[in-house]
């Protein structure tokens, strides 16, 4: 299978294009994956799942969705990526009209391919980042991309708090469902322009392409120079942060609901907070990387230890009020998403710049949803079990090992991070 070459874009007027063109489709991605989480609670009140069904339903999610990072990364050098956005957006948006439908019993299936669905987005907007975006605006797309988190979580949640208050939550799913394949129609429209300046035939001579063909080598090469340098342990701040930004995020609705006696739709409401304070998170962290640590994990330290002060805090704020409770949370999730936007986004585009960033940044990704598959299963049976005061103890011990470790791999990786730095330099 021979791969698909692409070409750098060169004006900043194309590179904005591209990157608001990923923007718009990455937020409509994130509408169908957390509408389920926004309608979560009301499901379980109306008997369509148990507490127990409802967490598995998530986890089948993150599951196949780690899993399809990996084959999405694999698939990326050799298909448009162009096509692989749309049939995800617009397949995706085909599950979540199902989920309307379907009886229960089928509900964690469709939900799973949903997540496998929705892993085929991520990759490829990576490789446009990494091959065709002009390497003036690399750097920025790549931390401005995870404002699409918080927006597209804040309009899941503002929708389906909307639905739940006038209609159902099988409405919520039709709507979500069929936003995704308006925005599949329009980024198959609005793409036609880029796709003939950055799509290069496959017979296209060597010396016109970016990388593609080195695409596999180079995506082998880059995590055995990771493990080389010893960092290795990278791997567990990466399980235990997508433990906390997708899992807490998932369960938020139901805890409010459970400890502080609100209707599900005041429940989703409320937990727009999130969204609204998160978009702050990748950008600071950009700001804190830039101007502050000028190394990408002391910037994720700093925000593991701000996430680690607001769960020690979280107790005492959910017995005095949902608004502090609400804060707190909203903090932790924000820096989740700045933790996010340098381990997932600028790590991997910064290592793996002479190509493999796709599958780099996918790998990290599955990781990722793994540790958010556990994670939501966990605290789901967690807070069933013992209650929420042991899921809370259980997010700050996973924030505080994650610290832990990030501290410890600080030096290595700003030696790592040097080498590859010169090694562009020399090649340019």
């Amino acid at each position: 299978m021979t791969t698909q070459p692409l070409s750098r874009l060169e004006e900043p007027r194309q590179g904005s294009a591209l990157f608001l063109l990923c923007w718009v489709a990455y937020a409509a991605a994130y509408v169908g994956r957390y509408d389920y989480s926004a309608v979560m609670g009301a499901m379980i009140s109306e008997g369509a799942l148990s507490l127990s069904a409802a967490g598995a339903v998530s986890t089948g999610y993150f599951l196949c969705y780690a899993g399809g990072q990996l084959l999405g990364g694999f698939l990326c050098p050799y298909l448009s990526p162009f096509r692989m956005i749309f049939g995800g957006l617009a397949l995706s948006g085909v599950c979540n009209l199902g989920m309307s439908v379907a009886p229960p019993a089928l509900l964690a299936a469709i939900w799973a391919v949903n997540g496998l669905l929705q892993a085929m987005i991520w990759p490829p907007i990576v490789r446009l980042f990494a091959e065709c975006m002009p390497l003036a605006q690399q750097k920025g797309a790549c931390v401005n991309i995870n404002s699409t988190i918080p927006v597209g979580t804040f309009a899941a949640y503002g929708a389906c708090a909307l639905l739940l208050a006038l209609a159902s939550w099988q409405k919520a799913f039709v709507t979500c469902g069929l936003l995704m394949l308006a925005a599949a129609a329009f980024w198959q429209a609005a793409t036609v322009r880029l796709r003939r300046q950055v799509l290069l035939p496959r017979t296209a001579p060597a010396q016109k392409q970016t990388g593609a063909d080195k695409q596999t080598g180079a995506s082998r090469s880059v995590p055995r120079q990771l493990l080389a340098a010893g960092l290795g342990l990278l791997i567990l701040p990466v399980v235990l942060h997508g433990g906390l930004k997708d899992g807490v995020t998932s369960w938020v609705p139901s805890m409010v609901q459970d400890r502080f006696a609100t209707s599900p739709a005041f429940a989703a409401a409320v937990s727009m907070a999130l969204p609204l304070v998160n978009t702050g998170g990748a950008w600071a962290a950009g700001w804190l990387d830039r101007r502050v640590f000028h190394n990408e994990l002391k910037t994720v330290s700093a925000l593991f230890t701000l996430a680690s002060v607001c769960l020690a805090l979280l107790p005492l704020a959910v017995g005095a009020s949902i608004a502090a409770s609400m804060l707190l949370l909203a903090l932790v999730t924000a820096s989740m998403l700045g933790i996010n936007t340098m381990l997932i986004n600028v790590m991997p585009v910064r290592a793996g710049r002479g190509g493999g960033a796709a599958l780099l940044s996918g790998s990290l990704n599955a990781m990722t949803y793994a540790g958010a598959a556990a994670a939501t299963w966990g605290f789901g049976a967690a807070a069933g079990q013992w209650g929420w005061s042991a899921v809370f103890t259980l997010w700050l011990v996973m924030a505080a090992l994650g610290l832990a470790v990030a501290a410890a791999c600080i030096r290595r990786w700003g030696r790592f991070a040097a080498a590859c730095d010169q090694q562009t330099a020399a090649t340019e």
